[in-house]
């Protein structure tokens, strides 16, 4: 009891100096550049997006930033335009492809400056992906409440050191359309091996989007990304899943590639398809 005694007041010591006011600047006096684009080694439009960070408060989607000259060159000399579809999203031309171990440099010149910039710049090599031989489907019926269904891949992995992200379509709708749903991985357990049937996505047979019925089309694209563009996502997921705040770190600004200061990232990679219709 004596012992119990002297505790106590070491334990109240504790709590109380867990209790330190801190007041955080969450208005907008500093505002920065976000830019978000992907190119990749499929024909077909792609996006560079640009708008401006807020207050914590804010509770609309972030103001676009409209008027910018975008432009993408890779380092044979070539060079394209892209243009603002929507306000804020610029497009490539829908015939633009990037080419496998080409290094390509995106410039974003802005009408008025932001946080004291024009120009921000940023740089990502497309890495080539072997082909895909083939998906399955395997039914859990102990995961969940109806079960899932886990997408297997079978491919040949390079000796070299890769990082992957892979995404999942049902009958050509994306369903891990957020980077939250990104599953990225690096080849650390199987480089330079045949993964032979590899677990590289899942579908909740609880969730109307990813129930599967008779002739369901399920695609998968494997993507080569940067290692960069891997710490990136890894760190994004961390930062705004779920911690324990007791212990989880205290928050940090995700790295971007972006220079002068801007938040985001623009990344070029490689990408394989594979798919399989689903029979009961």
């Amino acid at each position: 009891m004596k012992k119990l005694l002297s505790i106590i007041p070491v334990m109240a010591l504790a709590i109380a100096s867990c209790t330190e006011r801190i007041d955080i600047e969450l208005d907008e006096t500093y505002t920065r550049l976000v830019v978000y684009g992907t190119i990749t080694t499929d024909t077909t439009t792609h996006y560079v997006e640009l708008s401006r960070t807020t207050s914590y408060y804010y509770n609309e989607a972030p103001p676009p930033v409209t008027g910018a000259s975008v432009e993408i060159s890779d380092d044979q000399g070539n060079t394209i335009e892209l243009v603002e579809s929507q306000p804020g999203k610029y497009a490539t031309s829908p015939l633009f492809a990037a080419v496998p171990g080409r290094t390509y440099t995106l410039r974003v010149e802005l009408e008025e400056e932001i946080n004291g910039h024009t120009v921000y710049m940023a740089e990502s090599k497309a890495s080539p992906i072997y082909p895909i031989d083939s998906i399955g489907l395997v039914f859990q019926p102990d995961w969940g409440e109806n079960g899932f269904y886990e997408v297997t891949c079978y491919y040949q992995d390079p000796p070299t050191k890769d990082f992957y992200m892979f995404n999942i379509y049902k009958n050509g709708v994306l369903l891990t359309d957020t980077i939250s749903d990104r599953f990225v991985v690096d080849d650390s357990f199987y480089n330079g091996n045949y993964t032979n049937g590899i677990g590289v996505g899942f579908l909740d047979q609880s969730d109307p989007r990813e129930t599967l019925y008779e002739d369901d089309v399920i695609t998968f694209q494997g993507c080569n990304i940067p290692e960069e563009y891997y710490d990136f996502i890894v760190t994004l997921q961390s930062e705004t899943g779920f911690q324990t705040p007791l212990f989880s770190g205290p928050p940090a600004n995700v790295k971007s590639n972006i220079n002068n200061g801007a938040a985001g990232f623009f990344a070029a990679y490689g990408t394989a398809y594979a798919s399989k219709v689903f029979k009961p």
